[in-house]
């Protein structure tokens, strides 16, 4: 006779049955994993490891030493642990150009390097910041799949679909700086530090003080001629707008931007820290929206002014 007792000791059974039983799909998958991780791949500024992960997405883990907005990579004294990150990692993407220069001397000898500088035509001299120019950002992007193709070739027409996914957004704001050239080119601005300059160049627009903004990055000492031609050009009102790092206290800087303000000239902030909580070409578009709002309210009269599309 079929008890209970025996009902319960044939369920038992087949517990433990059932438990010795291998689940192939789902143990399988997550072997691969702990096998086979994604890549990681570390920078020293989010913005580049931002750039990078979009192109990578769920193939490619990435960590970025600087954690916190306002921290300035020239002068950044790496710890220990930021040190180690770097040689555990399986590739390191830089911005190079003097930028984070300092890091390439804590990389292992054989470590994956990228760097942007390499991809841009780099002048010594010339502004680092090179994640606003849209050239080298798409280089950069382009050197990232077709390495990450090779290591994770089962996602390669992932990877290349992502890669042309920001491509075309890469060619929105080239359209939209194309836009402000033809309505605003030429158009005089100035800026207390280069962030952000290879921007507003390739919109059409003309830096008017490039050496001091330079000489002020580089503390390398002011001239007092350029200085005084600054000055000059904000209270006669010879620019359209004025360019602010935020993360620049120095007092020069302040002193032009006060006289910018009396002057009833546009003040932008363009800093070389992505905000959190937006991707790269988000942010572009952000600065972008306000430097056409500055361009319209300068516009001479009779100028069509330029228009958010």
């Amino acid at each position: 006779m079929f008890t209970m007792r025996s009902f319960a000791c044939l369920s038992l059974l087949l517990t433990l049955m059932t438990g010795l039983m291998p689940h192939p799909a789902h143990a399988g998958t997550e072997q691969e994993h702990q096998d086979h991780p994604a890549p990681l791949l570390s920078c020293v500024e989010p913005v580049w490891c931002d750039i990078a992960q979009q192109i990578g997405g769920p193939e490619l883990r990435t960590h970025a030493l600087i954690t916190s907005e306002g921290m300035d990579p020239h002068h950044l004294q790496p710890s220990p642990l930021m040190a180690r990150q770097l040689a555990t990692s399986d590739a390191v993407l830089l911005n190079g150009a003097t930028y984070d220069d300092w890091a390439v001397k804590l990389l292992p000898t054989k470590m994956k390097l990228f760097l942007a500088a390499d991809y841009a035509g780099w002048l010594a001299g010339a502004d680092p910041h090179l994640f606003f120019d849209l050239p080298t950002v798409r280089k950069t992007a382009e050197q990232i799949a077709a390495w990450l193709s090779e290591v994770r070739p089962q996602a390669k027409q992932d990877i290349e679909k992502r890669l042309a996914q920001f491509e075309t957004r890469i060619d929105q704001i080239s359209g939209r700086l194309d836009a402000i050239s033809q309505t605003d080119h030429g158009a005089p601005f100035a800026m207390t530090e280069p962030a952000g300059e290879r921007l507003l160049l390739a919109a059409g627009l003309e830096m008017t003080d490039q050496n001091w903004a330079r000489a002020l990055m580089n503390e390398s000492g002011l001239s007092p001629y350029d200085t005084a031609m600054l000055e000059t050009a904000i209270k006669q009102k010879a620019i359209r707008f004025l360019v602010r790092n935020p993360a620049i206290s120095a007092p020069q800087a302040q002193t032009v931007e006060t006289l910018a303000h009396q002057a009833g000239i546009p003040v932008i902030s363009i800093g070389e820290s992505l905000p959190a909580g937006i991707h790269w070409q988000d942010w572009l578009n952000q600065l972008i929206t306000e430097l056409e709002g500055a361009l319209k309210q300068t516009a001479p009269h009779g100028t069509p002014a330029q228009t958010t599309p």
